[in-house]
């Protein structure tokens, strides 16, 4: 049996949760980030325990993320799915992960919804996964863990609707200054390619989806999003995030 540490996170903060679940498991993991570009599906095994994590964007789960989990032959593999969310919800994330991962093969045991700090506005869920927050998840993976070794695999009651909330990817103003160095790493790492090498200062509205992760790589610090964009998101979703969310296991 392996147990594999499959996840998409574009700012970090999905890892941190994954990585936490997936410590609490076994003290030898797999790691399978899907945000790379080069990042193809692997053949599972029946036997296999598979921690799936994906971050919310908008109630959905990317679509370049969906993709990459498409090429997975997981052969029964199970697995406990995770979605990551801002402190606002995570609507219908997890029924379309679990709909994907059904697809190719993957047994769904369990299911976790986690807070970590916004990837826009970073005051909502500031700090989180926090030290409260690890305790919990590891009290979830101790739960999943007895109803495995209790040879249970029935699938939880999972939370979303069919059909999926819609979601119109959109590229938030990107401001670039002087400090850019030039050195291409927001291209490369794109996982869309909305960055063009030939001039990193502009970004392909119709492909970004505004994940952040160029603005978390930059080696300069000089990329960031427009101050006034954020600060209009920010009143626009103040009601929504507001408190503290909880974690969920769904089992």
């Amino acid at each position: 049996m392996a147990v594999y540490n499959i996840y998409y996170s574009p700012t970090g903060g999905t890892k941190k949760v994954a990585d936490i679940l997936a410590n609490a498991m076994s003290d030898n993991v797999q790691n399978i980030d899907l945000f790379k570009k080069d990042r193809f599906g692997n053949c599972l095994n029946k036997d296999d325990i598979c921690i799936l994590s994906v971050p919310a964007f908008g109630g959905r789960v990317p679509v370049d993320n969906i993709e990459k989990i498409k090429t997975f032959n997981a052969n029964g593999a199970v697995a406990i799915l995770v979605a990551v969310f801002g402190n606002r919800a995570i609507d219908d994330t997890l029924i379309e992960l679990y709909d994907t991962a059904s697809s190719v093969g993957f047994n769904v045991v369990a299911c976790i919804e986690a807070v970590a700090e916004h990837s826009l506005v970073r005051k909502f869920g500031s700090g989180r996964p926090n030290a409260d927050d690890e305790s919990e998840l590891e009290v979830f993976v101790k739960k999943i863990c007895d109803k495995i070794n209790d040879g249970n695999y029935s699938v939880p009651e999972i939370p979303g609707n069919r059909p999926y909330k819609e979601f119109k990817p959109s590229a938030m103003s990107l401001v670039v200054d002087d400090s850019c160095s030039n050195c291409k790493k927001c291209a490369r790492e794109c996982p869309v390619d909305a960055i063009p090498k030939e001039n990193v200062k502009t970004v392909d509205s119709d492909k970004c989806f505004s994940c952040m992760h160029c603005v978390r790589v930059c080696l300069k610090s000089a990329r960031r999003y427009s101050p006034t964009v954020i600060n209009a998101l920010e009143e626009r979703l103040k009601e929504r995030c507001a408190g503290v969310k909880p974690n969920k296991l769904y089992i």
